[in-house]
């Protein structure tokens, strides 16, 4: 045999191999273009899994089902990517990272902003109606404009644009939520107090709530001639 068919004979015995490098080059090169979103979805699912700790979320087993099948996609696509040895099993690897746990990601983002829009409700809407009527009292420290503005804030949080910043509306929020609430204790007891002005600001209140020291805080505040009686 001559040395040219030799020669040609070695290299056709290496071909299989150097195709398939080129073609794990090749797919290489994809998969680094296609992972350029990496860092961003890391951060995206960081932020949700600390909001869902923060408000409560994952209590309802649909809640608890969403966020499982979330971690446990990254899971599995971080172990597949990290085994993946050949351009097949790399190129499932990404396309199970840009279908699946993009599709995760955004199924536990869009269940978060539902849970926080109901608690952020619930939460936060109250104190508008309670801030403007302390408004309407002079309350010192300004203390009823800032509860209007917090609670306008919590209602708008949901809409923010990015998990990123919901994370941080939340955590916001809720420590402003927390002093204010303090303040608020500090200014209006909890007793018959209270019960009166949350009674105005929900417009549940009645005369038999106007006990004497409820008369007595009004009257220190400059409210009883601010405020009228209506029928039910």
């Amino acid at each position: 045999m001559s040395d040219a068919l030799l020669e040609a004979e070695t290299l056709l015995e290496q071909l299989p191999e150097a195709v398939s490098r080129r073609t794990l080059g090749e797919r290489l090169g994809k998969a680094i273009t296609e992972l350029r979103t990496a860092g961003h979805q890391i951060q995206r699912m960081t932020a949700l899994v600390e909001t869902a700790d923060m408000t409560g979320f994952g209590t309802p087993a649909h809640q608890r089902e969403v966020l499982t099948e979330m971690i446990e996609c990254a899971q599995a696509v971080g172990e597949a990517l990290e085994d993946a040895e050949d351009a097949e099993a790399l190129r499932a690897a990404v396309y199970e990272y840009s279908t699946d746990l993009s599709r995760a990601i955004a199924a536990l983002e869009r269940s978060i902003r539902d849970h926080w829009r109901a608690v952020a409700s619930e939460r936060y809407q109250p104190l508008i109606g309670l801030g403007e009527l302390l408004t309407s009292m002079n309350v010192a420290n300004n203390l009823g404009p800032r509860l209007v503005a917090c609670g306008r804030n919590g209602v708008n949080s949901a809409n923010v644009a990015s998990a990123a910043d919901l994370h941080g509306a939340v955590s916001t929020l809720s420590k402003e939520y927390d002093a204010l609430q303090a303040e608020r204790a500090a200014e209006i007891d909890e007793d018959e107090v209270g019960e009166f002005i949350n009674a105005l600001a929900d417009k549940r209140a009645t005369l038999a709530m106007v006990t004497p020291k409820v008369q007595a805080w009004l009257a220190e505040h400059a409210a009883l001639d601010r405020l009228g009686i209506t029928t039910r």
